[in-house]
């Protein structure tokens, strides 16, 4: 299932906005596309762990996560509250 989760990232002064697309399907693995770095990438943990202690799962399939637009870098760890929704979204844990 394809969900759509917006958020925001700041550079100095000026906000944009920051589309999370979540796709969750068959199979293994944590694929994180669209100019993020290493704070983002290593989300997946944060994210997990903060899942499984408010009664959630990290679901055991494919999750493939883009963040748009491309051409802007993703910085630090403000993603990972839209990255979580956007999980749970995708996989019916919320509405």
């Amino acid at each position: 299932m394809l969900v759509k989760v917006y958020g925001s990232a700041v550079f100095g002064i000026e906000a944009t906005t920051i589309i999370v697309e979540v796709n969750i399907d068959k199979g293994i693995g944590y694929h994180l596309v669209g100019l993020p770095d290493n704070a983002v990438r290593e989300s997946s943990f944060r994210i997990s762990a903060a899942l499984n202690n408010n009664n959630y799962k990290l679901p055991g399939k494919k999750i493939i996560i883009n963040m748009a637009p491309a051409d802007i870098r993703k910085e630090g760890a403000s993603y990972d509250l839209t990255l979580a929704i956007g999980i749970l979204a995708a996989s019916n844990q919320i509405k």
